[in-house]
């Protein structure tokens, strides 16, 4: 049994998969294996993976039914890690070689609850602006400090499961595919806000959450990314509806 399983769903990036599963395999810790789930791609997405996992078995190529959408295909990937630690990398975005060696050690420690980084976001790969650079080295956040500070403060935290490390059983449980008595917000069609929440209902869980104060994940910014194409403002939406039903749900938040 690998000893993390880095997750990667994809819908039609036949032209981005390559460069970030080869980001995924240059990890220096060995002991991984890559889990791709296609959603259903109407390009040769599904091609270019299995070309790669032919060469490589550590990738390990699944494939859809049928189109599931961006959250229930994330929840794919977590039923089929074989690891207990789990990395979402989103098939449009980077991590570096040192990635797992430098946050897996914070998250061997059982009272931890995630590992997250700051994670640079750009046009071109490795450029950009570096967001969430929360403080200037390597350090623990008590619990309580850290969900009442990602919920009340923009931008301070990741929002993105992109840029942390969790315990594959913590995903398969914080992945959640709506809000109970939030109605009229499709949660699954945005991901916006259940992502988010995936740190927040992990860490009231575990004692702290640790910050590893180099950026070590690259997010791609472009035209294609839910983020950025926010259609009809949406993903704000999203995140103010989870952060609100947070505050109602956990008590004194």
């Amino acid at each position: 049994m690998p000893l993390v399983s880095i997750l990667v769903p994809v819908y039609n990036r036949e032209h981005l998969i390559a460069r970030t599963l080869k980001s995924a395999l240059a990890q220096t810790l060995a002991d991984i294996e890559v889990v791709v789930v296609d959603n259903q791609s109407t390009d040769r997405t599904f091609d270019v993976v299995a070309a790669m996992a032919e060469h490589d078995k550590r990738v390990r190529l699944y494939r859809n039914d049928e189109n599931v959408g961006p959250v229930r295909n994330w929840i794919k990937c977590a039923e089929h890690a074989t690891a207990p630690y789990a990395k979402i990398l989103f098939s449009d975005d980077l991590i570096a070689p040192t990635y797992l060696e430098k946050t897996l050690p914070h998250l061997l420690a059982p009272d931890c609850a995630l590992v997250y980084t700051p994670a640079m976001v750009g046009h071109e790969d490795w450029t950009g602006g570096v967001h969430y650079r929360s403080f200037v080295s390597d350090c623990r956040i008590a619990r309580d400090a850290f969900v009442r500070v990602a919920t009340h403060m923009e931008h301070y935290t990741p929002v993105s499961p992109g840029a942390a490390l969790f315990r594959t059983a913590d995903l398969r449980k914080h992945i959640l595919q709506g809000l109970p008595g939030v109605q009229g917000y499709d949660f699954l069609r945005y991901g916006a806000g259940v992502d988010w929440l995936i740190y927040t209902l992990t860490a009231l869980n575990y004692a702290h959450v640790a910050y590893v104060a180099e950026p070590l994940v690259y997010f791609h910014a472009h035209a294609g990314s839910i983020s950025i194409h926010n259609e009809d403002n949406q993903v704000p939406t999203g995140y103010a509806l989870a952060k609100k039903w947070l505050c109602a749900t956990v008590k004194g938040l």
